[in-house]
């Protein structure tokens, strides 16, 4: 990875299982920290998910006012003091609340603006999905283009009826890109997902304050691996503990990965690189009350003595 950046430290906060393995909340909490610090900071979740019928509030939220995102980049969203550099180009429109497509507010810290793309699931017991997902299904993505939210509907799904009555109204499928197979996905995907993510790798490379980077499930950077940005630092998490690692190691690592017969050409798990390298320390967390997880501030001083380990890496 190139190292063609700011000097403001980039942390990649990734999961060491598919499990929740409390993210977001260390995430949030390093936001916090790290403002506290220096001033500013900024929290990323280029890529998320969630559920139609297991986080069914999180979707009702958001599709109230025609948009899809998740608690997660909600809760980054609301931590991070400064929105990303625009980089080259119009800036990208960023949606306010009640918005279903008019200019939002410039400088606008929203969801979309820190999460390229956000997926809305639902499970299909018995039913394996067109991405290959056992028990599940992808209904529509929801891609943050240089002129604002593009959604892209699962066309077989759509004509399965495994929509949700209702969902075409709360967002704006009417003009959505639909695909009906692998080929035609792996072609939107190429077209305007990754763009997506490159748009937003550049966008943190050029950020002069410091960026928390938190990944989605076990896969082990939301980024592109060959894109500007290359962590500083990286915490990996699971209930209970933090392990830390240098960033140039880890980015190797994932590097290395990236060949294996187990991993995909698009990313790599997080279990695969950790096993190639020693973490430099691995720090105990406390379970927290939800009060506790709520609050930035209260998150940062409770894991204190892990973000001074994983910020002496940096």
């Amino acid at each position: 990875m190139s190292r063609e950046r700011s000097d403001a430290p980039v942390v990649l906060v990734a999961g060491g299982a598919r499990v929740d393995a409390g993210k977001t909340t260390f995430s949030t909490g390093l936001v916090a920290s790290l403002a506290a610090r220096t001033g500013d900071a900024v929290g990323v979740k280029p890529r998320a998910g969630n559920d139609y019928w297991y986080d069914h509030d999180d979707y009702r939220i958001a599709s109230d006012s025609g948009r899809l995102y998740g608690k997660d980049a909600r809760r980054l969203a609301a931590a991070s003091k400064r929105p990303l550099p625009a980089v080259g180009g119009p800036k990208e429109r960023e949606p306010t609340a009640g918005d279903r497509g008019r200019r939002g507010r410039p400088g606008a810290i929203t969801p979309e603006s820190i999460n390229s793309v956000h997926r809305l699931w639902r499970p299909t017991p018995g039913r394996t999905g067109m991405l290959g997902d056992t028990d599940r299904t992808f209904l529509c993505d929801r891609v943050t283009t240089e002129d604002g939210s593009r959604f892209v509907v699962n066309g077989a799904a759509e004509a399965a009826g495994l929509l949700p009555d209702g969902l075409a109204d709360r967002l704006p499928l009417a003009e959505a890109t639909r695909v009906d197979d692998v080929a035609a996905f792996n072609d939107v995907m190429a077209a305007d997902y990754l763009p997506a993510f490159d748009r937003v790798a550049a966008r943190v490379a050029a950020a002069s304050v410091p960026v928390v980077v938190e990944s989605y499930a076990d896969v082990a950077g939301p980024l592109p691996r060959d894109g500007p940005v290359e962590p500083d630092a990286v915490a990996v998490v699971d209930p209970g503990r933090a392990r830390i690692y240098a960033g140039d190691r880890y980015a190797k690592a994932r590097s290395v990965a990236s060949g294996s017969p187990r991993e995909g050409t698009m990313e790599e798990h997080t279990g695969t690189v950790t096993e190639m390298i020693e973490p430099l320390a691995t720090v105990d967390l406390p379970a927290l009350s939800g009060d506790e997880r709520g609050d930035p501030n209260r998150v940062a001083e409770r894991y204190g003595p892990a973000y001074e380990t994983l910020l002496d890496a940096v």
